[in-house]
C-alpha cells in the first residue's frame, strides 16, 4: 500500500470541506492520471469542486479523489444524506401481498429462510421471480447473499437507519449495526435496534464474534480501507462471511455516462474500485476470496439518476417521482445490462465480494 500523504488543509470557509493532496494510488503507489476535474456534488449539494484520478496500471485501475476530503470534515458531506429518511409504512395491496409471498418463497428456495414454514406452492410462486433478472438481483441483495443461519451473529457496518437490520432480524439473525452518522443512528435506535455510533474500530467488539459482516456501499467512503477491512477480519469468526457491495468503476453505466455517472458521488466516494483492485485490497487485508462478481442490482435507478445529472447537472435521491416512461426506461436499461453481462461479466454497476477468514490450523 502507498504511504499516506501528509495532511495539508486548504484555506476554506467553514461550510466547505478541508482536503489533502492524494497524487498516488492507495493500492500500488503509482502516480495517478487525471480522469475528471471540477466535479460538484450533484446529489446533496455539499460545497467544493473535486478532481478524480485513475491508476494507470492495467492490473489496478483504482479511482480516487485528489485532493481528498479531510476525515475531520467529511461529516459535512452527509448533512442531508438519504440515510436520514424515515420510511413510512407502504400501503397494502393485493399486488404487494402477492409479491411478498413470492419473495419469501424465493428466499426459502435460494437461501433456506423459513424453508420449513414456507409451503411448496409458495416456493413455486417464488420461482416466477427467476423470470425477472432485475427483481432477482434485488432480492438476493436484500439478504446480502447470505444463507439462513438461525441466531447467527450479524453486524451491518454503515447500517444507516436500520432497514436492512430489521429485515435480517425478521429472518432469524441476531443483528447489530454501526454507523458514523448520528442522525441515522438515532433513527435506527428509535426502532429498538442495537446500533453503535462512530468508527468500527472504536466499538470494542471482541475478536472472532460475528458469523457475518455486511456492508452495502461503504468501502468507497472509507479513507483507509485496508485498516478498515483488517478490523472486519479481526472480529469475523473463522469460517464466517464478509459481504461487500460497492460501485464498479468499469461498469457499462460509467462507460455510458462518464463524468455524469451517479456512482462517482463526489465528495463522499473517496475510492472507487473495480474487480482487480478490490481483489488486491481484500487479499492484502488477509481475507480469503469466496466469490467476486458484478451485478445489475439497481442499474435502473443508476441510469435514471445518471441521465438526470447528464441533462440537468443534479439528481435528488428519494425526492424525485419517477414517471412511467422514466421507470420503464430504467428497467429496460437494466435488462440490456443483464444481456451485456452474458458477453462481459465485468460490466455490472455493482461489485459483490464475498470473503471469509480461514479457520485456525489445528
Amino acid at each position: 500500500m502507498a504511504s499516506p500523504q501528509p495532511v495539508l488543509f486548504d484555506q476554506q470557509t467553514p461550510d466547505q470541506l478541508r482536503s489533502r493532496p492524494c497524487p498516488d494510488c492507495y493500492l500500488c503507489g503509482t502516480t495517478g492520471e487525471p480522469l475528471y476535474e471540477n466535479l460538484k456534488d450533484r446529489l446533496y449539494g455539499a460545497a467544493g469542486a473535486w478532481n478524480l484520478k485513475r491508476c494507470p496500471e492495467p492490473g489496478c485501475g483504482l479511482l480516487w479523489l485528489d485532493p481528498m476530503p479531510a476525515e475531520e470534515d467529511i461529516d459535512k458531506a452527509y448533512k442531508d444524506y438519504f440515510t436520514h429518511i424515515e420510511m413510512n409504512g407502504v400501503r397494502k395491496s393485493w399486488l404487494k401481498h402477492a409479491y411478498g409471498l413470492a419473495k419469501r418463497g424465493y428466499w426459502a428456495r435460494k437461501y433456506g429462510y423459513g424453508k420449513d414454514s414456507v409451503g411448496r406452492w409458495q416456493k413455486l410462486w417464488g420461482m416466477l421471480i427467476q423470470l425477472d433478472p432485475g427483481l432477482r438481483a434485488e432480492l438476493e441483495f436484500s439478504v446480502m447473499y447470505l444463507p439462513s443461519l438461525r441466531n447467527g451473529q450479524l453486524l451491518d457496518v454503515g447500517c444507516g437507519s436500520g432497514l436492512a437490520l430489521q429485515r435480517m432480524s425478521e429472518l432469524g439473525w441476531q443483528v447489530r449495526g454501526v454507523d458514523f452518522d448520528p442522525k441515522a443512528v438515532r433513527i435506527a435506535q428509535k426502532k429498538g435496534l442495537e446500533v453503535g455510533l462512530g468508527k468500527l474500530a472504536d466499538q470494542g467488539y471482541p475478536s472472532d464474534c460475528f458469523d457475518a459482516i455486511t456492508m452495502s456501499h461503504i468501502i468507497e467512503h472509507v479513507h483507509d480501507p485496508l485498516s478498515f477491512l483488517g478490523e472486519c477480519r479481526r472480529i469475523l469468526k473463522p469460517g464466517g462471511n464478509l459481504v461487500m457491495v460497492t460501485p464498479n468503476s468499469r461498469s457499462w453505466g460509467h462507460q455510458r455516462f462518464g463524468a455524469n455517472w451517479m456512482h462517482l458521488d463526489p465528495p463522499r466516494h473517496l475510492h472507487i474500485f473495480n474487480e482487480p483492485s478490490l481483489r488486491e485490497l481484500t487479499l492484502a487485508a488477509g481475507l480469503q476470496l469466496v466469490s467476486l462478481r458484478t451485478t445489475i442490482r439497481d442499474t435502473n435507478g443508476l441510469f435514471i439518476g445518471s441521465r438526470s445529472i447528464e441533462r440537468t447537472g443534479r439528481y435528488r435521491m428519494g425526492r424525485v417521482k419517477h414517471t412511467p416512461f422514466r421507470f420503464h426506461w430504467g428497467r429496460g436499461m437494466q435488462f440490456a445490462e443483464w444481456v451485456l453481462l452474458k458477453l462481459r461479466r465485468s460490466l455490472g454497476e455493482e461489485i459483490v465480494f464475498i470473503g471469509t477468514k480461514e479457520s485456525a490450523v489445528r
